[in-house]
Formats: C-alpha cells, structure tokens, sequence
C-alpha cells in the first residue's frame, strides 16, 4: 500500500466527494484513468498534461508513483480522497481547470439535423483512447467556447451522440470541452488563434500542443482552426456582441 498527495480539478470535485466507486480502465506509466460512476479521472504524474477532469499526484514519473495499480483495480472516494487498488490519494488542493479567454457557460440549444450527421461521420473516427475524429471536434468546441451561438448546437449533437459512439475517456473529454475545459497546450493554441497574446503567441504556443500524444495534438489543432475560420466567416452582430 502507498498514499500520496493530491490536487483534484474543481471540474471533478463532486465525484471525488466520499461515496463514489469504481474501477481503474487504463493505466500508463504516468497516468491512470479510474472510471467512476460512469464518470473518468485521469491520475497525472507531476508533469502532465493536466487534463481537466485530472488529480494531480505529488510524485514525478521517475517516482513511478502509479506502480502496482493495474487495470481492473477497485476505487472508490471517501473522506481522506480516493483509494485506487493499493494507492491512496489524499485530496489536499483543489485547481481549475483552463480553459479559453472569453468563454461562457453552455447553454441549451437543439442539435441540427445536418449537424448531427457530420458529428456522427468524426466521432469514434481514428484509434487510440481518444479517436482523431473525437479530438477534431474537441478542438473545434473549445476554439468556439466564446462563440455560443455556434457551439451550442455542435455541444449538443455531439453530447448527444458520444456516449455511444466512442472511448469512454474521448466522451469524457468531449463533455469538458464543450465547457471550455481542455489541457492548458489546447487552450493556449485557442488563445492565440482569438489574437490574445503578442504575435509570437501562436509560435511559442502550437509545438507545445503539437508534442501530445500521437495523434491527438494535431488533430486538436486542426479543430481549433476549424473554429477560427468558422469564427471568421460568422461575424458576430452589434446586438449578438452588447
């Protein structure tokens, strides 16, 4: 048995609240993925990507903090944090996850027909735990995060389809993104697609974004640019921007 501290995203707080359980459904050598009542959380090495739906251990991959947890493990939360076959991770901060400059909260809004048919040609589209297809329109999501007019619909076609059509991490992802939530490599890329930051902001920002996993960061990329071009080609009205 070991116990280490941790930091949880405010964005996963009530599930790691005491009560929950579940088991672990993946594991890599700096990061596990523990489902929970039907829910993800990623336990990250110090280092990592800091996904937003991650507890951060207080430990270095060289620490090889996530030793001995295998998939298939047992967890559940209670009032020290959240017990992880053998490992214990005790809950001492909590941080928030990024998330782009000017988003707003999503809101309701029907999924369009045609919207709906697009989504369900991407997403489960590619390998890996998160699909290229589900990465795209993650990007696309949180590049339209301050754009809720042209979010909204996209959010609700494809939350309304990921359940069933892909990864359970990738549908994780999805629901994060549609609330502007993603890793800090997405949301700077986002940033200085919008214009925020000087001109090198963009340079500096993409190789970060780029270098995740091996797929996954371009094809987050070519949604981000996918949303500034749809940002661009949709400008907002004068009463829209009041």
């Amino acid at each position: 048995m070991s116990s280490l501290p941790g930091a949880g995203s405010t964005a996963v707080r009530e599930l790691l609240a005491p009560g929950h359980s579940g088991r672990v459904v993946a594991v890599f050598p700096t990061c596990a993925y523990v489902e929970l009542d039907g829910r993800l959380v990623a336990l990250e090495a110090a280092g990592g990507l800091r996904l937003p739906c991650a507890v951060l251990l207080g430990a270095r991959p060289v620490a090889r903090p996530l030793a001995g947890v295998q998939v298939g493990d047992d967890a559940s939360t209670g009032p020290v944090g959240l017990q992880v076959g053998p490992l214990t991770v005790r809950l001492a901060r909590w941080w928030a996850p990024a998330a782009p400059r000017g988003a707003t909260p999503l809101g309701p809004a029907p999924a369009r027909p045609g919207m709906t048919a697009a989504v369900l040609d991407l997403l489960g589209r590619g390998p890996g735990l998160t699909p290229a297809g589900d990465d795209l329109l993650a990007g696309l999501l949180v590049g339209l995060a301050g754009r809720p007019d042209l979010r909204d619909p996209l959010a609700a076609a494809v939350l309304g389809a990921a359940p069933r059509r892909t990864t359970w991490l990738s549908a994780e992802m999805l629901v994060h993104a549609a609330h502007g939530r993603a890793a800090p490599a997405v949301v700077a890329v986002a940033d200085a697609l919008a214009g925020y930051g000087d001109d090198d902001a963009l340079p500096h920002a993409l190789p970060a974004l780029l270098a995740v996993g091996h797929t996954s960061g371009a094809a987050l990329a070519r949604g981000l640019l996918l949303a500034a071009d749809t940002v661009a080609r949709h400008p907002m009205t004068r009463d829209e921007a009041a």
